[in-house]
C-alpha cells in the first residue's frame, strides 16, 4: 500500500476492526521507525493513533471525500 501520499493530508482512515479515525496524517516509514511495517499516524482531537500498513482496510483523502458529496 503506498502510505507515503497520505503525508499531511487530511485523511479518513479505517482498520480492519471498523473503525473509523479522520484527521491530519503523518507517514512513518519503518526504516526510520526500526518497525517491520510502514504506518499512517493520525491526530484525532487531542490524540494521535498510529496504524501499521496491516492493520489499515481503507484510507481516503478528505477533500476528495468532501468534494463528492457536494452537490
Amino acid at each position: 500500500m503506498g502510505l507515503r501520499k497520505f503525508n499531511n493530508k487530511v485523511v479518513t482512515m479505517t482498520d480492519v476492526d471498523n473503525q473509523t479515525f479522520e484527521g491530519i496524517c503523518l507517514f512513518e516509514d519503518k526504516h526510520t521507525f526500526d518497525e517491520e511495517y510502514n504506518a499512517l499516524s493520525v491526530k484525532t482531537g487531542l490524540r494521535w493513533m498510529r496504524l501499521f500498513e496491516n492493520e489499515i482496510l481503507k484510507v481516503e483523502i478528505a477533500d476528495k471525500i468532501d468534494r463528492s458529496k457536494s452537490p
